[in-house]
């Protein structure tokens, strides 16, 4: 169906719309880091700082330690990116080729694990990884972050692989592949779009990821950003000059990491759609 030109306008500025009010609150991020603490509490707001004010970046770079934040946020995000393709993979493709009720019932129970909030999980993980004297490691974070997007990756993953044809490792298992080296040589790089796109997903979770790490780490040369972000916020004084500064270097990467592979995420997001 054809829209006419009125209609398509229409769309667009609905679109142009949504897109603008999704996006005020990172704008006012931004422009919030540079204005003064007192002009940060005017009336009325202003919509761009009357004097830009770096003291919020000055603040956080030579009185925090930004650097080791974000390289254990980073460090964090990559380690349970690498662990939940690792899983994710094996487990998505067994799911893929294997028809039967009890794989489904599989996906199910994996899917209704998702139901469950990490802040109602994060006391028995601790309790788990007290016993295994893994609190205070990041090992324990990475492991406990992996249980949220582990049913993710699977159940996305699982419908990437659906749509590689058997046939293609059936051909390579005729040519004298192994199954494992059909899959490796075959399978994955064909599906190679579903699995980068499912690597930045669980990527940005993971980087932003709040309840574990406050709950397994109580050193801070330990802790992600998201942490020491929280540490500027007091129960009768929050400083919101440092921490809209400390959050516009914080978000910044996983801008950066959107904006460069966007082209990767929509094609990833839209294979498929069209046969």
């Amino acid at each position: 169906m054809r829209l006419s030109p009125a209609a398509r306008w229409s769309c667009t500025a609905l679109g142009a719309l949504v897109a603008l009010l999704y996006l005020f609150p990172l704008y006012w991020t931004y422009v919030s880091s540079l204005k003064g603490p007192g002009e940060l509490f005017a009336s009325p707001p202003t919509l761009w700082p009357a004097m830009i004010d770096f003291s919020g970046y000055r603040w956080i770079f030579t009185r925090e330690n930004i650097p080791r934040y974000l390289l254990n946020s980073l460090w964090i995000s990559a380690a349970v990116t690498a662990l939940t393709l690792l899983l994710a993979v094996a487990c998505a493709w067994g799911m893929a080729r294997l028809r039967s009720r009890w794989i489904d019932i599989a996906l199910l129970a994996v899917m209704l694990s998702q139901v469950l909030p990490p802040a109602l999980l994060a006391t028995p993980m601790f309790i788990l990884f007290r016993q295994a004297g893994l609190v205070n490691t990041q090992a324990a974070v990475v492991l406990a972050i992996v249980t949220k997007t582990l049913p993710f990756a699977i159940v996305v993953l699982r419908t990437t692989f659906i749509q590689v044809p058997g046939e293609l490792e059936e051909a390579a298992r005729v040519d004298g592949c192994t199954r494992l080296s059909a899959i490796w040589r075959v399978v994955l790089p064909v599906a190679r779009t579903g699995i980068l796109v499912t690597g930045i997903i669980v990527f940005l979770l993971a980087y932003g990821d709040f309840v574990y790490p406050l709950t397994l780490l109580d050193r801070p040369a330990l802790q992600p950003a998201t942490v020491g972000l929280f540490s500027f916020i007091g129960a009768e004084y929050s400083d919101w000059n440092n921490i809209m500064a400390f959050a516009c270097v914080f978000v910044t990467p996983a801008i950066a990491v959107f904006l460069l592979m966007q082209r990767q995420i929509v094609a990833g997001l839209t294979a498929g759609a069209l046969k």
